[in-house]
């Protein structure tokens, strides 16, 4: 087969790895930079003085990367990657019950 490439019922699965992951990740550190910059915002108006990205950055902790990591992903792999209709990875993401569906009908 083709680079290891595997058809299985219309859905291509390339060894298990994401067709487009340099693109996700340049779009997942711009998701994340605005994250901080968004947290910094709040932060200084918090404090009531002009927080630096650093240190918004060491604010924005573990977890909340983590959480936003995985929306991100959901997110990107559910409406953004153009391969996401023969993805496997995307629909594990989009049947993921740690996250919660990007458009909720009703």
């Amino acid at each position: 087969m083709k680079n290891a490439e595997q058809i299985r019922d219309g859905i291509r699965e390339q060894g298990g790895n994401c067709d487009g992951i340099h693109e996700l990740i340049d779009w997942q550190v711009i998701q994340y930079r605005k994250a901080v910059d968004c947290h910094r915002i709040d932060l200084s108006k918090a404090e009531g003085r002009c927080v630096a990205w650093q240190d918004a950055e060491k604010d924005f902790t573990f977890h909340d990367r983590q959480v936003m990591g995985e929306k991100w992903r959901v997110e990107y792999c559910g409406a953004l990657c153009p391969s996401r209709d023969k993805c496997l990875i995307a629909l594990h993401f989009l049947r993921s019950h740690r996250t919660e569906p990007l458009y909720r009908a009703g």
